[in-house]
Order: C-alpha cells, then structure tokens, then sequence
C-alpha cells in the first residue's frame, strides 16, 4: 500500500481504467500546472512584495537587477569556468537521470521539479521584462546559465526527449510540454555558446597609456563631512533614505611639493536619482582627481514628499519638467554647496584639507561641473550657483551624463552668463538608455547655444553587440557596477581630457590645454571607440552639433 502512493501517474494509468486513467492525468496535468505557477511565484515574490510595500515598479525590480547585474559581470570574468560548470552540471544530469530514474518520477520528487521548473521559468520572464525596458541584450550569458539549468531540470522530471514508437505516446501533453521547454532552454542557451567557448570576438582592451587609462599620476584620497539639510528639506523628507548622513565627499590628489603645484581646479559631482551612493561614482572621482583636481560629490535627497505631490500632474516638455520635489532637492544641493565652500576653500578650510594639501590651495575660477541622470538635470543648479559665486570665470567644463529633464520653475531657471571664453559643454545620451531617452539632453545643449557649436557636444554613444561581451550604451555606463569597455573609450577617455583642460590651464600650461581641447574637439580621437579582436572597428561615438535643429535623429525631442 505505501509503495502505491509513490507511484508516478504514469503508473496509475498503466493499472486503471481508461476513464480513471484520463482523470487521473487530467488530475496531474493541473497539479503540475499548479506547482509550477506556485513557482513562478516565488520568482516574482520579491518584486510583488515591494509592490504591496509602496514601491513603484523600477524600485521593486531593483534588487533584483542588481542582483543580475553583479550575476553578469561574474560570468563575464570567468567564462571558462562558467563552462566547465554548465557541462559538469549536464553530466550529472543524465547520470542522476539514469541512476535515481524510477524515484525522480515518484510523486514527491516530481512535485519538487515542478515548483523549480516554474520558478527558473519566472526569473526568465523577469530577464526579458527586464530586457526589453532596461538591458537591451546586454545580459549574454545569464539568460544561457537560466536555460542550461531549465533543461537540466526539465530532463529530471521526464526525462530527455526521445523518439516514440506510438503517435499517441508521443504527443502526449507531459511529453509534449517536456519536448517545447527543451527547445526553448536550447534556445536561450545557444546564442551563449560562441561566447562560452571563445570564439566570439572581444571588445578592445582598455587603453593602458593616455587618456582613459588607469587613473593617474597622483593618488588621491577621501573625505566625507555632513552638512546641515534645511529645515524646509527634513520637513518633507520620506524615510526611505534613513540610512543616509547626507554629506559632500570630498577627493584630493596627493601632490608632492617637489612638484611645485600652487593651485587645483574644483569639481562638483551629482548622482542620480535614488543613487546617493559615493561608490558608484569611485571610478569617474577618481578619474577626475587623480589628474590633480579637488573633486566634491554633493549628496542630496531622492525621497522627497512636499504637499499635493500624489495628486500632482506633472508637466515634462522642452528638457524640463515640474516635479515638485525640485525646489526642495535645489535646497539642499545649494546648502551642501555652501558647507564645501567652508571646508575645502574658505581661509578656515579643514584641518584634512590643510594636512592633505598643505600650501596648495583650490582655484574654482578653473571649474568642472556634472552629474549622472537627474544629477546631471541638477548641474544646472550647481552651474547657476558657481557663476554666482564668480566661480569658472577662467575655465569651464560642463559634463551631463545621461541627463534627465531639468527644473521648470521659474525661480530654478540657471542665469549662464558669465561662462568664459574657455568652456567645454559635453552632453552625453545613450542609444539604449530606457530610463531618460535621448531627448533632455538634446534640449539642453541647446541651452548652451552661446557657446561655440565645436565646444557644444552633444555626445551619444551607440551599441554594439558584435562580439563579447556585448557593448549596449545603457542609462549606468558611467557608473561603477556597469563599468565596461564602452565606458573606457567613451566615457573615461573623455573625463581624463576635461580634467587635463582645466588643470592645465590652472597651472598656465597653455600648450597642454590646447592639445587637450584639441583632443576633445577633433572628430576621429572625440568619436572612435577601438577595435574588436578581429579587427572590426567599434561602433564609435555620434557626435552633433544643434542636435535638435540639425539632426533627424532628434526630430522626435522638437515637440516635447
């Protein structure tokens, strides 16, 4: 008696009648249907329960992509490995399918499958929602480790397809459904399979002299110190930032006074919304600083909740939109301005600054000023608050990474007079940036319409899914968890050339900051991006002038 109640249905339906068989398969076919949604469930379990918790749909994704994200690079840095892995895990497989066959189709054994099968279909599902909104085909080899692991299971619970005398047999449902989810894992596997075996072509190395090498010549190093949030802020803060002091980041270069260094030009960093995190920037900091500038990254708040903003509708056209949490985040921006003003270039600087620093002192009349996403929005704010201050009145660069739309207030429009002659204004956009599209930063540039059309750039770096790992020009290329080779020629190259233009001319090294403007102005060293190992050229960078006037690329920015 115990041994019939793990019996396969299969089983059963040798021992019953036809009209018994056909319940008890129908009964098996729901049960599994079952087990497997309960799977998917599971899957989505995390991203449902930050939908409950208040969290909108990006949010509630986020761990999650993060998650692939870090899963991704891992492959990518060990594909021999990842091989040897999924090859080892095939062979235990059909060993274990061999060996344990007649308890893997006992009914506990078959339940368990069903519920991983159906979870391992629901991350899938998640990686091509993902996909089509945010990755772009950037993610290679996850969806191929997913689809190994979906036939490795598949092949436990029914074993791997085979030829059937009986046409019945043969299409049955469970045997039919066995046959369509190995053709699909075999699908998701096979475009990995170059890639895993070394064949697909890999992107250009990252230079290693000059521009967009390691960070260089001097070392730098870091510190933090809290500024004071105005009370109109705190007053309307959420608590999903609880975990933040925040507070401006302060990186200096370690210069040896043999070098006789007098002066070091100033850069002011912002993040992108929700993104208050300094380690996400190290790389593009430290890029910055280690050419001998002093560098701030100003923290602010993303979690603002001022009165009315649910039933607010807000207005998004011409780069700009109404969002009223602007005026608050522009609060607080300006007061972490000022606590840096304080410690780094006031006559009573910090003791760190004096003891990093020693007779050198920070020059802001040579400025840098940028930021990621809706910091780079916000630069405008920085902007209008130097200019101010008298602050980039000998040398200016203005550097907007995927830039989202900026304030539309009246009170937070910027007053950009008084930019010097000597100003550099890189807008960079993504072919692939699901998250702000091509259009704020096509309007902006336009904002900067006073300035020559050589030093206006408007910047988008393209896609290339040659070789591997793929290049896709996503919304995080500047970031350090999305750091690949298309950042290094597109984006690291172009920062070592701005701060070389403005220390440069900070230390009345003309010749230098003419060869670094030229750098950044002429077509071919502005735009190319390198070779594939097989000798293919890189998608290299678009580079405009008056985008939205002169471009059709940009036809669809004109009206909104």
């Amino acid at each position: 008696m115990m041994d019939d109640l793990d019996l396969s249905p299969a089983d059963h339906v040798a021992e019953g009648s036809e009209v018994e068989n056909e319940a008890l398969l129908a009964w098996s076919s729901r049960r599994t249907a079952g087990l497997v949604a309960l799977g998917v469930v599971l899957a989505y379990a995390e991203f449902m329960l930050g939908l409950l918790s208040g969290d909108n749909a990006v949010d509630a994704i986020w761990p999650h992509a993060v998650r692939s994200l870090s899963w991704t690079m891992t492959f990518r840095s060990s594909t021999g490995g990842l091989l040897v892995g999924l090859l080892a895990a095939a062979g235990t497989t059909a060993w274990a399918r061999r060996r344990f066959g007649r308890a893997l189709d006992g009914s506990t054994a078959q339940a368990v499958l069903s519920v991983a099968i159906g979870t391992v279909l629901g991350f899938i599902s998640l990686h091509f929602i993902m996909d089509v909104f945010y990755l772009r085909g950037a993610f290679l080899l996850l969806p191929t480790t997913m689809g190994a692991v979906l036939a490795c299971l598949l092949v436990l619970k029914g074993g791997a397809p085979r030829w059937r005398s009986s046409l019945e047999e043969a299409w049955s449902i469970p045997r039919s459904m066995n046959l369509v989810g190995v053709f699909f894992a075999a699908w998701l596997v096979v475009p990995g399979v170059p890639a895993l075996m070394g064949l697909a072509p890999s992107p250009p190395d990252a230079p290693v002299i000059g521009y967009g090498a390691a960070p260089g010549p001097y070392d730098t190093v870091d510190w933090h110190t809290p500024y004071d949030m105005p009370d109109a802020v705190s007053a309307v803060q959420g608590d999903l930032e609880d975990d933040v002091t925040f507070s401006v980041h302060l990186t200096l270069p370690v210069i040896p006074s043999s070098k006789g260094v007098e002066t070091v030009p100033l850069a002011i960093l912002l993040h992108g919304f929700f993104y208050p995190d300094r380690d996400a920037y190290t790389a593009w900091i430290n890029h910055l600083s280690a050419r001998g500038m002093a560098v701030a990254f100003l923290q602010y708040p993303s979690d603002i909740r001022p009165p009315g903003v649910e039933d607010h509708v807000a207005t998004e056209t011409g780069g700009q939109s109404d969002f009223l949490q602007h005026p608050y985040r522009n609060l607080a921006i300006r007061a972490a301005v000022e606590r840096m003003d304080e410690v780094l270039l006031s006559d009573q600087r910090s003791e760190w600054v004096n003891d990093t620093l020693g007779n050198i002192t920070v020059d802001p009349a040579y400025l840098w000023v940028g930021g990621h996403s809706l910091g780079g929005a916000y630069t405008f704010l920085t902007l209008d608050e130097s200019l101010q201050r008298g602050w980039g009145s000998q040398a200016l660069v203005v550097a907007l990474e995927a830039p989202a739309d900026r304030p539309m207030q009246e009170e937070l429009q910027p007053n950009l007079t008084g930019m010097p002659e000597q100003t550099l204004i890189q807008v960079a956009v993504a072919e692939d940036d699901m998250s702000v599209g091509v259009c704020p930063g096509a309007h902006h540039q336009r904002s900067f319409n006073a300035v020559e059309d050589e030093r206006n750039q408007l910047l988008e770096y393209r896609s290339d899914k040659y070789g591997f790992p793929r290049l896709v020009a996503s919304h995080y290329l500047q970031t350090d968890p999305a750091h690949d080779r298309l950042s290094d020629w597109g984006f690291y190259r172009r920062i070592d050339g701005q701060a070389d233009f403005l220390v440069a001319h900070a230390r009345n090294d003309t010749f230098t900051a003419g060869w670094a403007m030229e750098y950044m102005t002429e077509p071919v060293t502005l735009t190319e991006m390198g070779e594939w190992s097989d000798g293919t050229a890189v998608v290299p960078l678009a580079w405009y002038t008056n985008a939205l006037d002169n471009h059709s690329r940009f036809e669809d920015c004109r009206d909104g």
